[in-house]
Parts: structure tokens; C-alpha cells; sequence
């Protein structure tokens, strides 16, 4: 009684009559059984568990309106019999029911637009980003997705989930390359200040941390001359703890502020890069 059932709201539910009501399991059936000349090609050599995942195949317009239209609807009546519970209990089969029904119709929307994050996910995956993590994520988008579409406004699902999937992978995308950038972006002058303050290392552990600081050292070095500069001052790769300004540093090079952001900017993207590469996180790991 004191969680509410969330649905998309329509104009059409409080005039349906009980006649003219349909059974979920109906429903879905039916458009499963129109499936027949709608088998889904699969790329080959997809995994067998994704190939289950996308064994659903697409829906027409009208059955997706449909299924929407119903999913909809059963939860929007599932709330209107909880919210009069506290005078009808026995209405609270009739509830459950209802909500029930909404989510057949819920999985069998997701079942049928999968094949959607797939093809998704594998565009934004590479080295940073492993497939199975945004695929994840995408269904997470789908289900979101799912819950918020208003199917009486004329345009296909696929047109909005699209729309979602991709905002929250570019998302997630985005925030992993920021939280590489601050973990690169003054790796090495932590290195040399830590080196000096923890116990001494272990025989494997030096080994690893000299590796580790050679590869940033060439890093470096596969920088042009004013990124080289800009990089040693900036990240007290000199000697110095106090960190330098883009306003010192342009002085220094003769050149404004802003250009010397831009060239720390190229500096520490081509770093990252080069971090990547050399698979330097399974080193810090």
C-alpha cells in the first residue's frame, strides 16, 4: 500500500472496460506466434549465450504499441487497486495480478530490442572499455528506457532507446577516460615522492617500480620539446614539489596562457594513449 506502482499515464485506460481488457500471457503469446517469418539472422560466430539473448525477434510497430499500450495499463491499474486496499483487501490478488502481467509484457519488450545494445556496446567497446562491461550497462539503459517510453506519441522504440543507450554509454565512456586522465596526469611525481617515504621495497616490487618508471621516462621523451617542458615543470618532474603555472610557463616559452593549456592538454591525451598501450595499470595493480 505505500509503494507506488510508476507507469506511463494515458487518457484511454480509465475509459477500458473489464470486456475489453487482454491477458498478457495471451498477448505475448500471440506475437510470438507471428514471429515465425521474423527468425533473426546472427552474426556469426556470436557466443551462444548472446545468441540466446537476441533469439527474440523484432516487433512491427503495432505490436510494440501494443505491448506497451497493455504493459501500461495493467500497472496503471495494479496502483489504482493499491491505492484502495486499506477499504477493498480483497482486492489485492486482483493487484498483484496486474502487476504480474506488466511484467511479462515488460521482459518481452526487453527480449525483443537486445539485439539493440549489442550492436551498440560493440561500437563504444576497445581496451579501456570491455564489451561485456557496456553491454551491462546498455541493458540497464534498456530497462530504464523501457519504463519511460510513451508509446502514444507516434515514434518507434528503437528510435528513443537508441537515443538512451548511447547517452549512457558515451557517459560512462567519458568518466573512465576522466578517471584514467587523473590517474596519469601526475603518476610519475607520485612515484618519486612515495618511492622516498615507504619502507623499502621488496626485491620484486623495485623491479616493478623501476620498469615502471622507465616507461614513463620514454613516455616522456616521445614528446616534442615544448610538451617535454611544459610536462616536467607542470608535474614537478625537476626536482620541484610546487606545481607550476600556465601563466609561468607561457613566460617562460613566450607564448599565452591558453596556448600552454592546449599544449598540456595534447601532451597528457598522448600520454594516456601511450599508458594504454603499454598496459601499464596490470604494473600498478
Amino acid at each position: 500500500m505505500r509503494t507506488e506502482v510508476s507507469f506511463i499515464p494515458n487518457a484511454e485506460f480509465s475509459g477500458l472496460k473489464p470486456t475489453q481488457i487482454v491477458d498478457s500471457s495471451d498477448l505475448a503469446s500471440e506475437v510470438a506466434e507471428n514471429d515465425g517469418g521474423r527468425v533473426p539472422q546472427f552474426t556469426p560466430g556470436l557466443p551462444a549465450h548472446l545468441a540466446r539473448m537476441c533469439a527474440t525477434p523484432l516487433l512491427t510497430h503495432e505490436e510494440e504499441r501494443e505491448l506497451f499500450r497493455w504493459m501500461n495499463y495493467f500497472k496503471f491499474r495494479a496502483n489504482a487497486l493499491r491505492s484502495r486496499l486499506d477499504r477493498n483487501p480483497e482486492k489485492l490478488d486482483e493487484a498483484e495480478a496486474c502487476i504480474a502481467k506488466g511484467e511479462r509484457l515488460r521482459n518481452y519488450l526487453l527480449q525483443a530490442n537486445i539485439r539493440l545494445v549489442l550492436s551498440i556496446a560493440r561500437k563504444f567497446a576497445d581496451a579501456r572499455n570491455s564489451f561485456d562491461d557496456l553491454l551491462s550497462q546498455g541493458i540497464a539503459s534498456l530497462m530504464h528506457a523501457v519504463e519511460k517510453f510513451d508509446f502514444d506519441r507516434g515514434y518507434r522504440f528503437s528510435t528513443y532507446a537508441t537515443c538512451a543507450v548511447r547517452r549512457d554509454l558515451y557517459r560512462l565512456v567519458m568518466s573512465r577516460k576522466k578517471d584514467l586522465q587523473r590517474y596519469t596526469t601526475g603518476s610519475a611525481e607520485q612515484l618519486d615522492s612515495t618511492a622516498d617515504e615507504r619502507e623499502p621495497l621488496d626485491p620484486n616490487a623495485e623491479a616493478e617500480w623501476k620498469m615502471l618508471s622507465s616507461a614513463v621516462g620514454e613516455m616522456i621523451g616521445q614528446l616534442d620539446d615544448r610538451e617535454q617542458f611544459i610536462v616536467r615543470k607542470r608535474y614537478g618532474l625537476e626536482g620541484s614539489v610546487k606545481k607550476v603555472s600556465y601563466s609561468s610557463l607561457g613566460r617562460e616559452l613566450g607564448i599565452s596562457k591558453e596556448r600552454v593549456r592546449q599544449l598540456a592538454n595534447r601532451a597528457m591525451e598522448k600520454l594516456r594513449e601511450s599508458a594504454v598501450d603499454r598496459r601499464l595499470d596490470a604494473l600498478l595493480a
